[in-house]
This record gives C-alpha cells, structure tokens and sequence, in this order.
C-alpha cells in the first residue's frame, strides 16, 4: 500500500516545528535560563543548536524519508538495532501518557479563567487556608497586622505579610494547585479517589485529540498551521505588552546579558547541550516517522537547517516575551527575577498563575496563556501519536485501512491509565514516570542512533542515499559533525545523566525505596527490547561463528531499499551494496 504523503511540503516543516518548540519551551526553557545565569545560557544553546542538533535531525530525516518507513522498520538499515525503535515506541506511549493528563490541567486551568475573578488570586476560597498568602488585602478585614513591601501589600487570611513571607504560608496560587486542582494527599502511599473535574477534562482531552489526528496527515498537517500560529502570535502579543509595562526592561536585560562567571561552569554547557538537542525530540521516533511521509526526493539537508534554526528562533521569543512580564512583576513585588526560578508544574500551575494576577484584565491574560500552553501541548502530542499508529500499521499493514481503530484504542487506553494519574496522589505518580520515562534511555538511544548511522551503516552508504534521493551531496562538515562530533556530545551528556542521577522528589516528598524500584521498572520497560532484539537479530542469522553472525547481521537487509526502487530517480544507486537477501529474518 503507497505510503500517505504531505500534501504540502510546508506542512511538514510546521509540524515539526510545533512539535520542537512544545510545551516544553514555555516551561522549562525559562527556568534554565534564569538557573544558568540568564544571558550566558543562550550561548551553549545556540552554539549546540548549530553545531549538534542540524547533523542529529538531518540524519533522522534522511534515514526516515529513505527508508519510508516508521521507528521500528527504519532499522533495516542495521537490523540488530531494530530494539531500539521498539524502545521508542514503547517510551513515546509512556510519554504520552502523562503528557495527556498535562493537556488535562492546561484545558481545566482554560476553563476557570472564565471566572468572575481568577480563584487563585485571593485567600477567599473554601479551600484557602488561614495562612494562605495573597497579594491583595481583604478591604472587610478589621484585624491583622498591616505590612507593605515596596509598596505592595499581601494578606495572610486575615492579615496582611510581606513579599518575604513574615507569616508562613503557602501562597493562593500554590493553593489552588495543591487544594482545588490536585486535592493532594500526603504521598504515594495514599493514592486518594479520582478527581470528578479532572476526569471530565481528560475525557474531553482525549476526544479533541481523536478528533485532531485520526484522518491522518492531511489533517494534522493543515491543523497544526493554527495549532502553531496562535501560540507565535500570542507570544508576540505577550511581548508587546510586556515591553510597554514598568520593569520589563530589566528582566530583557537579564535575559540578554551574559553573566560570563556561569560558563566556567560545565553544568551550563552540559545543560544547553542538552536542552539544544533534546528539544526537537531525537531519538524518540517522532522525527523519522514525520519524515517518512515526505516525497522521498525531497531535500532534507534544507529542513534540517529550517527547521532548528526556526525552533531556536521561537524558543528565544518567547523567553523575550516571558522575562519581559517577569521584569515588571518583579518591578511591582520589588524582588529580583531570580525569585521567580521555578520548573516544571511550579512554573506552569503556580508562577504563570501568580504573574497573570499583576497583569491588567487578569481573565484575558489567563485565558490566552493557558490556550497557548493547549496548542503547544497538542502539536507536542500529535506526533508520538503518529509515531505509534505508524508503527503499528508498518508491522500490522492489515491496520492500514483502520487507522481510526488504532488511534481510538490507543486513547483508550491513555484514558484508564490516565485515570491513575487524576487521583489526588496521581501528581505522585506522574512526577515517578516522568523522572524515570527519559532517563537514561533517551541519551542511550540517542548516543547509539548516531554511532550505527555514522559508524556501522556508515557515512559513504548515507551520501550515496541522500544522492540518490536529491541528487546532491551534503557539504563535507556535515559528514564530519555525524561521525565525531554528534557521538561525543550525546555521549557527553549520556554520561552527564548517569552522573547527576539523583532519587526522585517531589517538593519535600522524597519517594519510599520501593517506588524507585518502580521508577525504575518504567525505565527498562523502553530499554530492554533493544538487548533482547539485538540477540535475537544476531543468533538468527546465518553464519558458522558468532563473529560470521554479528558481521552479517550488520549489513542492511534487502527491506532497506527495495520500498523505493519505483520512485528513485536514480536507481542504479539503490543497489544492495552486499547480497543479504538470505541473512535476515523478520522478527
């Protein structure tokens, strides 16, 4: 069966686009930034974006388009390998699986920014606690301690405490977080019941995303043109705004200028090394997948070079427009912006909330940044997505004519283990799954991904394929960064992971033992079919030694090229370069 192609070129380029910028930029990219110095971040992201993530994506695209075929089939090219394309897919559904129920709270936070006020601006809520800590006074109040700070006044239920928090307390953003959306137990131990609110949410989650992807690419590539202009228009709207309040300018100058003291630090290299080539998902099966959609003389070399310049470019828009709002809340609270480093759902559910408070017509704000948080939050799922339908129907081709059936059992089953995640411990489990899903595994495949292409399939075979698709060859540095440079980054950063490795937590919840052997358990689950395929590969193929076996078992089956004999326009380079027609078999 032909394989569904884009129908526009520029569809597939924005959709990869959305899928690198995500979420995850919005969130975490911030964080780094004011964690590692500011200014001084964006110089390794840069550097790495250039010098690491073009040669990464390039040879996904290629070996995608080439082969066009999915994560797993992709391996014929190295049939040993092909364990970790079912490593990949098996973390894609893991990652996807939480990433759902964050859609979920992005779509239930949408929501109650329709309130009359905000419900985490004020301690007037039946879940405050008489601690809680706001911004505003309570103008009834006729008891309490009256403090500013710099001119700002916040109350403790009934009493007023400065920025510092004089009285402790949590804050009512915090509050509404832990109180109102979540209803947190004490940890893992108590899982709580299922969150009646969250669970609507996910179920109307799962159906937009159904909805969204299961016509295939000819939807989603004309879906995502909306899905990732609104957050760029909204993130520019944010700016604008930004730069026309007080005190956005010294969040600007703390976002540009360098603290040159923080690169003597490895930490920081490491850090945007990691964020520069983690961000556009490699190693996760969504590139190759996206890619082997396209026609397959398209010129990959042109949209690796597109595609992570304009992924960069965006990611450091919206850092100009987030520190340009941060400048001016801090302005008004009277604190640096270091104050406000917060990662992952701190930021998210807490800080963006409590910066939304200071900003004029608070509802609007709130509405129009938990949209763009939806949008990015889609374009970052409907890939994986894409990856595991693809995959499926590349080894099941009877699925072919059913891809709704595939896509709606596989939202099914993101609902009921969702449902885990939506109890009142389930931010518990989602941070274990989410600690342990991409390590080590990604930097594992990632660092393994590079050396088979550049080193076993080999640089030679890789030009002549990309030859044979466009007709042109790709400048020789190129080459050089697949084969040297690539490898020596994702190993660094591999071995930087084992390194830093440190027992999961949430906040001061630290994780009983046997919840890492848990965590771990998540991590293997991706990681041992390539072992175990690798084995199987190698003891199934023909040779008089083991040594005969492990060389012949590295060449490239004949699945690797006969797909594309038909629409090669030179065909006398898509020979077998070595007759292993009988040295492989499937799986």
């Amino acid at each position: 069966m032909m394989r569904e192609k884009w129908r526009h070129h520029l569809d597939y380029v924005v959709t990869l686009l959305g899928f690198g910028i995500g979420s995850g930029s919005f969130v975490k990219f911030p964080y780094l930034c004011m964690r590692n110095g500011g200014g001084a971040f964006l110089i390794p992201f840069i550097l790495f974006t250039f010098i690491g993530t073009i040669p990464v994506v390039f040879v996904e695209m290629v070996i995608g388009q080439f082969s066009q075929k999915g994560p797993v089939e992709v391996w014929n090219l190295c049939p040993p390998f092909k364990g970790i394309g079912v490593g990949t897919v098996v973390g894609t559904w893991i990652h996807a699986s939480y990433y759902i129920v964050i859609f979920t709270w992005f779509v239930y936070y949408f929501y109650v920014s329709f309130s009359n006020s905000l419900p985490w601006a004020h301690c007037d809520n039946d879940w405050n606690t008489p601690t809680c800590i706001s911004q505003y006074a309570d103008v009834n109040t006729t008891t309490g301690l009256n403090v500013t700070d710099n001119g700002t006044s916040y109350t403790v239920g009934n009493h007023y405490a400065d920025i510092n928090g004089t009285v402790a307390g949590m804050t009512a953003e915090e509050e509404f977080w832990r109180f109102q959306v979540l209803q947190m137990t004490d940890g893992l131990e108590t899982i709580g019941s299922i969150r009646v609110p969250l669970t609507i949410s996910l179920a109307i989650s799962c159906t937009v995303i159904f909805l969204c992807v299961f016509r295939g690419i000819k939807v989603t590539g004309k879906l995502v043109y909306v899905t990732v202009a609104i957050p760029c228009i909204l993130v520019t709207v944010f700016l604008i705004r930004g730069c026309l309040l007080p005190g956005s300018a010294d969040g600007i100058y703390f976002y540009i200028v360098p603290k040159l003291e923080t690169l003597t630090r490895p930490k920081v290299w490491i850090e945007g090394c990691n964020f520069a080539l983690y961000s556009l998902g490699i190693a996760m099966g969504s590139i190759v997948t996206l890619s082997s959609h396209s026609r397959f003389g398209n010129n990959c070399f042109r949209d690796a070079i597109v595609v992570c310049i304009g992924d960069m470019l965006v990611t450091i828009l919206i850092g100009f427009a987030f520190f340009a709002i941060i400048g001016h809340v801090g302005y008004q609270r009277g604190v640096p912006i270091e104050a406000f480093e917060s990662s992952g759902f701190n930021l998210a559910f807490i800080v963006f909330p409590q910066v939304l408070t200071y900003l004029p017509l608070p509802q609007l704000w709130s509405a129009l940044t938990f949209l763009t948080l939806i949008t990015l939050e889609l374009d970052t799922l409907v890939p994986p997505i894409e990856n595991i339908v693809v995959a499926v129907r590349d080894r099941f081709p009877r699925f072919s004519e059913r891809r709704w059936l595939v896509i709606g059992i596989l939202l099914t089953t993101y609902f009921l283990f969702g449902l885990i995640y939506v109890t009142q411990g389930g931010i518990y489990v989602l941070t274990l799954v989410d600690w342990f899903s991409y390590f080590p595994s990604i930097a594992l495949f990632a660092t393994i991904e590079c050396i088979v292409v550049g080193w076993c399939y080999g640089t030679h075979r890789l030009e002549k394929d990309i030859k044979t698709m466009w007709g042109k060859t790709t400048p020789r540095v190129m080459m050089i960064a697949i084969k040297f440079v690539c490898p020596v980054l994702l190993l660094s950063v591999f071995c930087y992971s084992l390194y830093s490795y440190r027992p999961p937590k949430y906040g001061d919840y630290d994780y009983p033992p046997w919840a890492t052997g848990v965590g771990w358990m998540v991590s293997l689950a991706s990681i041992l079919p390539f072992p175990a395929v690798f084995v199987w590969k190698v003891w199934n193929t023909k040779g008089d030694n083991l040594k005969e076996k492990l060389t012949n078992s590295m060449e490239p089956s004949n699945e690797w090229r006969k797909e594309n004999l038909t629409e090669a326009p030179h065909s006398e380079a898509l020979q077998p370069i070595t007759s292993v027609a009988d040295k492989h078999e499937d799986v």
